[in-house]
């Protein structure tokens, strides 16, 4: 694995979960990193790890506008979302099917606002956090039906795929160098609090264990681990480079989604 070292990367999210992976992952292969999350009892994890980190919240514009002018990373990691409100479209109201899209959109544009506005130094790069679930409509191993608890989280993962390619042409067009990708893991991860929460939630429909419910639909287990140390390589090797979407899956390489 080629090294990180020297090289600065910001992630929100970073306390927990997919977030928490990715610090651990970059930091031990040499990166400096920074962790952005709300709950600063919660950020211990990273700076363990080695990270600094920042307490606040990734939807506040003046906040992530000043991390990256200050710190002036190389990557920034847009990883901060919301608890998926799990129900039918008739159990849901207004609040709990938005939630997604009022952080994890609304955090993606900030973000990507920050970086094409400060903006990064040419060669940067901005990865964003989506998901497999954002395939739903073009992918026919994915029927639609089998989300039907998912609310509003479908159309905002595919809407900040979809952003990724707005701010490339930005790029291109104003000749920044900066380049948006997509990260997309390609499975239920039952090791992060939204996973396990939405595995549950299938697993209680169907009569059968949450472990059982994961290993039924997607044949293994797909750990934040896993992601870590995927995200690491996608960063450290050249030919990851040009992409705009990649998948990840448990034992298979890094899969490119979407140039």
């Amino acid at each position: 694995m080629t090294t990180l070292a020297n090289s600065h990367v910001v992630i929100t999210g970073g306390s927990t979960g997919l977030g928490l992976a990715m610090v651990e992952a970059l930091a031990e292969r040499g990166a400096g990193v920074t962790a952005i999350a709300r709950d600063d009892t919660k950020l211990g994890a990273a700076r363990a790890a080695g990270a600094r980190t920042i307490v606040g919240d990734a939807t506040d514009a003046a906040l992530i506008n000043r991390a990256v002018a200050d710190i002036d990373p190389d990557v920034l990691i847009l990883n901060a979302g919301a608890r998926l409100h799990v129900a039918t479209i008739d159990q849901q109201d207004w609040v709990g099917f938005s939630a997604i899209w009022n952080t994890d959109v609304k955090a993606t544009l900030i973000g990507v606002q920050a970086a094409l506005k400060t903006p990064m130094r040419p060669g940067g790069r901005v990865l964003i956090m989506s998901s497999g679930a954002a395939m739903v409509m073009s992918h026919p191993a994915i029927e639609p039906s089998s989300l039907s608890l998912s609310s509003g989280y479908v159309g905002a993962k595919r809407m900040v795929w979809f952003m990724a390619h707005q701010a490339n042409a930005v790029s291109r067009d104003r000749k920044l160098g900066i380049s948006f990708q997509v990260l997309a893991p390609t499975q239920l991860i039952g090791g992060t609090e939204l996973g396990h929460g939405v595995a549950a939630a299938c697993a209680q429909v169907e009569g059968i264990s949450v472990d059982e419910h994961i290993l039924k639909r997607y044949g293994s287990h797909l750990q934040p681990s896993q992601i870590g140390r995927q995200v690491a390589e996608l960063l450290a090797e050249p030919r990851y480079e040009t992409g705009v979407a990649y998948g990840f899956r448990d034992a298979v390489d890094i899969m490119l989604l979407d140039q």
